[in-house]
């Protein structure tokens, strides 16, 4: 019994210095950028030695995809849980694709970190040529929207209140890089346009969301 729990004492201990590690990672990465942190910052941050660090994540690049992976997890899971809501099967399908824009605005307004973030992982996997089956947990986690947006675009065809002529993944995947790829681009640099201080980032990406919905109710 005592070996059980010893044990168990030492699991507890293992999972709560690889969070510790994990946060202290992010919350560098998301300051100074992945490139410029080294592992020895986030070894002081976190309270362990540079050692301990590799012996959880044997690479800088793995324990960014971790990171990364952990940030994705906890984003989805307070802003994009929209099946879960009272009342979500019911609606059409264009309200359950609102539904789903509405929660990738509030990432914006809300999570700017998580958004420079997934900018800053983009060019360190491109400059450090991370491959496909590294990435593939990273990716997972991206791609489990995917299943929601296509429910509710085959949805919105079918009731009829979207309209458009490609297949449904096709329009996901388009949806998904144009609302990513501004949401990113604006968190990055946008307050750097006079323009863009002009007209608001969160109400930029508010028209571009209602736009590209709009463009899918269009009928001939």
């Amino acid at each position: 019994m005592t070996a059980v729990r010893g044990s168990e004492a030492r699991q507890r201990q293992i999972q709560y210095r690889s969070e510790r590690i994990l946060e202290s990672a992010l919350e560098l990465f998301c300051e100074k950028g992945i490139q410029e942190t080294s592992v020895e910052e986030i070894a002081g941050k976190a309270g362990v030695g540079s050692a301990t660090i590799y012996r959880y994540y044997l690479t800088k690049a793995e324990l960014a995809i971790q990171s990364g992976v952990a940030y994705w997890e906890k984003i989805a899971g307070t802003y994009l849980n929209v099946a879960d809501r009272k009342g979500y099967t019911d609606l059409t399908g264009k309200k359950q694709l609102e539904c789903i824009m509405d929660g990738l605005k509030q990432i914006f307004e809300h999570e700017q970190a998580f958004l420079k973030y997934l900018q800053e992982f983009d060019v360190f996997v491109r400059k450090y040529g991370l491959t496909v089956e590294r990435l593939k947990e990273y990716e997972d986690c991206i791609m489990s929207l995917k299943p929601r947006v296509i429910d509710a675009l085959d949805k919105g065809k079918k009731d009829g209140t979207l309209s458009f002529e490609w297949s449904s993944e096709e329009v996901c995947y388009s949806l998904a890089h144009s609302v990513f790829g501004l949401m990113k681009k604006l968190s990055w640099n946008g307050s750097l346009l006079a323009l863009n201080e002009q007209n608001g980032l969160a109400l930029q990406v508010e028209i571009a969301v209602d736009l590209l919905v709009r463009g899918l109710t269009y009928k001939n």
